[in-house]
């Protein structure tokens, strides 16, 4: 009998154990609060961005940190577990040879947006209907940084249609600088364009066709994270996976943070128009009810 209760109590103390373990096991990748997220300085990048960051801390419970940088170093970084999250990944196209370099070492997590599009991009007014057209261009192609997706793409299209025209790789802000100008003293201009972005909502311009399907169709932009984020982070991952925008939404969150003077401000005014959207993002996922009010 008494070998038989040592034996009981060999067993129930190795279950009360197990349980300990499990329970630490289970609540120890949350301990760590803390998230790196790295972004680009492209319009819809910034965006998305602080409004995760927004959602993550005051209404998650993290500690999110930002890091600004290029597209390339943000895929490598989140390979190498140096950050999180990336949420601008333009797939399967833009990007491609960034994702296809570092894969192995990359998780995508949801499609943000199902509907993004690169190409070359005119005012509306303009007599170029198509990228071949851009032989009787002579004048160069405003660009951004010589990094990103639509640029490798500009360069494909410059050699596919036989074009002389030079790239210019500049940073967004100053690509824009010269398109508003452009439009407004009713000047051609092409400028690599991508969408979603808010000059679509602010000016009349438009995509010139692109017969040979160089810049490809449209296609989706993905937050990526690192091979470790679900298990340390397992509720960000699932915001993540729920955060998905329509183009109406994320063309007007785009241009909130755009004309904001902070681009916190400008996501906080956008959550107050799209409260409900951005409660089903966290539900049972946050400290609290979201109240945006």
């Amino acid at each position: 009998m008494n070998q038989y209760l040592s034996h009981t109590k060999v067993i129930a103390l190795s279950l009360l154990f197990a349980f300990f373990v499990s329970c630490s096991t289970t609540t120890k990748p949350e301990d760590d609060r803390s998230l790196k997220i790295v972004y680009t300085d492209w319009s819809e990048s910034v965006a998305l961005t602080y409004l995760s960051s927004v959602l993550l801390e005051e209404h998650m419970d993290y500690k999110v940190i930002l890091k600004l940088t290029d597209v390339e170093t943000a895929y490598r970084e989140v390979a190498n577990n140096e950050a999180d999250v990336f949420t601008d990944a333009w797939l399967p196209e833009t990007q491609k040879q960034y994702f296809d370099e570092y894969k192995d070492n990359i998780e995508m997590l949801g499609i943000t947006y199902p509907e993004a599009r690169t190409g070359l991009v005119v005012p509306s007014y303009s007599q170029l209907r198509t990228v071949d057209d851009l032989k009787n261009y002579n004048h160069p192609i405003v660009g951004i940084d010589a990094g990103a997706g639509v640029m490798q793409k500009t360069k494909d299209a410059i050699d596919v249609y036989s074009l002389s025209n030079s790239l210019l790789a500049l940073s967004e802000e100053e690509m824009v600088e010269q398109l508003v100008d452009s439009i407004q003293r009713r000047k051609e201009i092409v400028v690599t364009g991508w969408e979603p972005h808010w000059i679509f909502a602010r000016y009349e311009v438009r995509f010139l066709d692109d017969p040979d399907n160089i810049f490809g169709q449209k296609e989706n932009i993905y937050s990526i994270a690192n091979k470790e984020l679900a298990n340390k982070h397992p509720n960000a991952v699932r915001f993540f996976e729920r955060m998905q925008l329509t183009e109406k939404q994320l063309n007007s969150l785009v241009y909130e943070v755009r004309v904001s003077e902070d681009p916190v401000k400008g996501v906080k005014k956008w959550m107050e128009q799209n409260e409900f959207i951005v409660n089903q993002w966290i539900k049972n996922l946050s400290k609290e009810r979201l109240k945006v009010m």
